[in-house]
């Protein structure tokens, strides 16, 4: 039990530093680059991260969770515009389903 509360806080802790980032005004030219690592994973990665948007937590691959962990963190504003809290909230979704870091 002790276990599920800390994935639970750790979520929060995540969710919350999310909703206060903003993103910095540095931003990587090379858009092309960024879509790359994820070209690369087979099993629909991009689709699984935009399932997540919409409630669908348990779609996500361990191999997607890997992309995402290597994806700069300079991409995910290019990635997905409108929502450039979306790196966190996976990497927290990532860390407690596969303990990736």
């Amino acid at each position: 039990m002790e276990s599920k509360t800390m994935k639970i806080i750790i979520f929060l802790m995540v969710f919350v530093f999310a909703m206060t980032w903003s993103p910095s005004s540095a931003q990587p030219t090379d858009s092309e680059g960024c879509f790359k690592a994820f070209k690369s994973t087979s099993g629909g990665c991009l689709e699984s991260i935009k399932g997540i948007l919409h409630g669908h937590v348990h779609g996500i691959k361990k191999e997607c969770c890997g992309t995402v962990s290597i994806v700069s963190d300079m991409c995910w504003p290019i990635i997905f515009p409108s929502m450039p809290y979306i790196r966190f909230v996976l990497k927290g979704i990532c860390t407690i389903k596969y303990s990736l870091h």
